[in-house]
């Protein structure tokens, strides 16, 4: 691999090669409903029949002091009747022409149109100039959430442009795909990035335009802009680009080379990467999008050591998926649930299989504590992340999916599978049902295939599984173990593992389960010791609550929680414990004082915002042995933990009073400001499946999850 450096604005044009790849993405929500966004590159000027495509011109003026676009749109109709033309509501519409010719029209929230329709005639040219401001800065929340970027579509300042390809900042044609040519004039240094092919950034009488082209779309283009120094990777797979802020330029090397590392996994896994490069582009605000040819990961976010090996590989995933291959929302969004296998998973099993299985195991204990029951709902209805009940579904359970479809294909038909997927929906919109059809052949047909459909996506909820009535007999050549495997409510139909193990190892079958309860039986010539169902984690269910370690996330999940404000924290401010409770999505929880708390509160969810100092209430934090606490509960021991006398700020999960709920503890130490407890307490919601924190200066010093040692899917056989 070669490399070049852009320390500023280039300037002649950079150009890539056309090597005749095409582009498409899906975008988020911008006025609305969510937009699915079609963008692309080299864009051919006919559809495959012949078909013209009609080409669009969009020139734009970005003034970022001022919050301000000024824009030409020249649009090649080729219809007949009056078109149908989407533009952000708050853009003034200055004028529109038909080859030239004033028209009238009318514009009113967000639609653009026509007074009359055009004469018929082979094309006509449709221009359209419009202006609008967007100087809002981005909020920037002392305490992080779920989703940092959510609610942002549009927004131009000094730091840096961003606009959401839904958001409407263009004239958009539903329904008629066109290829768009960019032109962005900013001031000097400022480079603007979208979804396509780069045609190039020019300095030109002291401005900086930047130039780039599309496949054909009939959906918005997002947009970034900002002081970035760009710099180019040429790779084996495609050209690798970086567009950051001076801040972070140092960032390059590292996030070039990780990305491609990604590209090259994903060549091989599915096939080649379809568009003409990558670029990891910085935003002035926390975000992590995914867009075709391109990710958006905010300043702060960038500056986070694990990104490139995590963040990064997933949006790099998202090009073949979701990016590569649409998603056809009629029957959910599949793309999230199968590129978290094909990163995040993945990178887990590098490490060890048994890293894949806490992994899984993980995912498994979000599900049961932030969306089992009321919250609930079946992956058919998943189109995005909007709270941790919906990422525990539309990531964590269709991760498990595709988990549970390669454990009962074979790797190689797995991904054989995968890449017959993609060499069939590269750049059309694939649904679940059309995904599931791609791993059909011996041992997936089509009714096994529509079966899997309907009880994992069409309907909610997981199996509630037991081994029941276990028991080892002896024999004259050794033992016979039989149990009952049984599910609770409606059954699914399962294949379950079930391992039994002997004094020198173990054996393993495959238990089919279609029904209430099936039979489990087994013989060994070696004394059992015990039978494990699912000893690895490989099917989704829902947990036990043993099963389950009180975490960040049961704090999450927690119902009618009340929150403890102890007397030692009495100097910080309300706010900042509404702000920490909100990115705990405890934004409604009742918040008491001690002497409050002392007289209403015995049991159920606790948070303490301090350790108090009432002897009542202390006695609801007292910690199992095996936890390395201090017997009170108030820190980590140092003689169990070393790392003790170094934090400055603890979190963890308890058990609650009683065996009910859970009780949680946010500690610092004595004569800590506030915004070193902000800086401490803005860090936990990103560590949901921890059981207990430990930071020293905001940063992680100690993290982990406390042992389970007890699960219905375990039977112990006496000595």
């Amino acid at each position: 691999m070669t490399e070049t450096r852009t320390p500023t604005a280039t300037r002649r044009p950079v150009r890539l090669p056309d090597a005749g790849r095409r582009y498409a993405a899906i975008f988020a929500a911008g006025l609305a409903l969510a937009l699915l966004t079609a963008l692309g590159g080299p864009a051919p000027r006919a559809h495959a029949g012949g078909t013209p495509v009609p080409a669009h011109e969009l020139r734009v003026v970005l003034d970022p002091d001022s919050g301000r676009i000024e824009a030409r749109s020249e649009i090649d109709l080729q219809t007949s009747g009056i078109p149908r033309i989407l533009l952000h509501p708050r853009m003034s519409v200055r004028s529109v022409r038909l080859d030239g010719q004033e028209m009238r029209f009318t514009f009113e929230g967000g639609r653009l149109t026509l007074a009359a329709a055009p004469p018929p005639a082979a094309s006509a040219r449709l221009s359209i100039e419009y202006e609008g401001r967007f100087p809002e800065p981005v909020p920037t929340p002392q305490f992080g959430s779920d989703n940092p970027g959510s609610g942002v579509a549009a927004s131009i300042t000094a730091r840096g442009v961003f606009l959401q390809g839904g958001s409407g900042w263009h004239p958009v044609l539903p329904d008629r795909a066109i290829v768009v040519r960019l032109e962005v004039d900013t001031p000097q240094g400022f480079l603007a990035v979208t979804s396509g092919r780069l045609l190039g950034h020019d300095d030109v009488d002291g401005r900086t335009v930047s130039r780039w082209e599309t496949r054909p779309t009939d959906r918005g283009l997002p947009l970034s802009a900002g002081p970035y120094v760009m710099e180019r990777l040429e790779t084996g797979s495609a050209p690798v680009l970086t567009y950051l802020f001076p801040g972070n330029a140092d960032l390059a090397r590292t996030y070039l080379e990780a990305s491609a590392r990604h590209l090259a996994t994903y060549e091989r896994l599915h096939g080649p990467y379809p568009f003409e490069h990558f670029a990891v582009v910085e935003n002035f605000f926390p975000t992590g999008y995914g867009m075709p040819s391109y990710t958006q990961l905010g300043s702060t976010v960038l500056r986070l050591p694990f990104i490139p090996e995590t963040s990064l590989r997933h949006e790099v995933a998202h090009c073949w998926w979701g990016n590569g291959v649409l998603v056809d929302y009629t029957l959910g969004n599949w793309s999230e649930g199968l590129t978290t296998y094909l990163a995040d998973h993945l990178s887990q099993e590098e490490v060890s299989p048994g890293a894949a299985r806490e992994y899984r195991l993980r995912a498994l204990r979000d599900y049961a504590q932030l969306a089992a029951g009321q919250r609930d709902f079946p992956l058919a209805r998943f189109i995005s992340r909007i709270d941790p009940a919906t990422q525990a579904v539309g990531y964590g359970k269709a991760m498990f999916l595709a988990h549970m479809i390669r454990q009962r294909l074979g790797d190689e038909r797995f991904h054989e599978g995968l890449r017959r997927f993609y060499r069939q929906w590269l750049f059309r919109e694939a649904s679940w049902r059309d995904m599931l059809a791609a791993f059909e052949g011996p041992g997936w047909d089509a009714r096994e295939r529509e079966h899997f459909l309907r009880q994992w996506v069409l309907e909610p909820g997981a199996p509630d599984l037991a081994l029941e009535h276990a028991e080892s007999v002896p024999r004259p050549d050794g033992w016979e173990v039989r149990a009952v495997l049984r599910q609770k409510g409606r059954p699914f139909d399962l294949r379950v593992p079930v391992r039994l193990e002997t004094e020198d190892g173990g054996i393993e079958t495959l238990v089919h389960l279609d029904g209430p309860e099936a039979v489990v039986s087994m013989t060994t010539p070696r004394k059992p010791l015990r039978l494990v169902a699912d000893p690895d984690s490989h099917v989704f269910r829902l947990l036990a609550p043993e099963e389950i370690p009180p975490t960040v996330n049961s704090v999450k999940g927690a119902d009618r929680i009340t929150v403890v404000v102890g007397d030692g924290m009495r100097a910080v401010s309300r706010g900042t414990v509404e702000g920490f409770l909100a990115s705990l999505d405890q934004a409604e929880a009742i918040i008491l004082t001690e002497r409050e708390a002392a007289a209403a509160v015995s049991a159920g969810n606790i948070l303490f915002f301090g350790y108090p100092r009432s002897p009542a209430l202390r006695r609801l934090l007292v910690p199992p042995a095996s936890y390395g606490l201090t017997p009170d509960g108030s820190w980590f021991d140092p003689g169990v933990r070393p790392e003790a006398d170094a934090l400055d700020a603890i979190f963890v999960a308890l058990p609650g009073a009683g065996g009910r709920g859970v009780t949680a503890l946010f500690h610092v130490s004595e004569g800590m400001g506030e915004e070193a407890v902000i800086d401490a307490a803005r860090r936990i919601t990103h560590y949901g499946k921890e059981s207990y924190l430990g930071f020293e200066r905001g940063r992680n010093r100690l993290r982990g999850a406390w042992p389970v040692t007890r699960s219905p899917l375990i039977a112990e056989f006496a000595p």
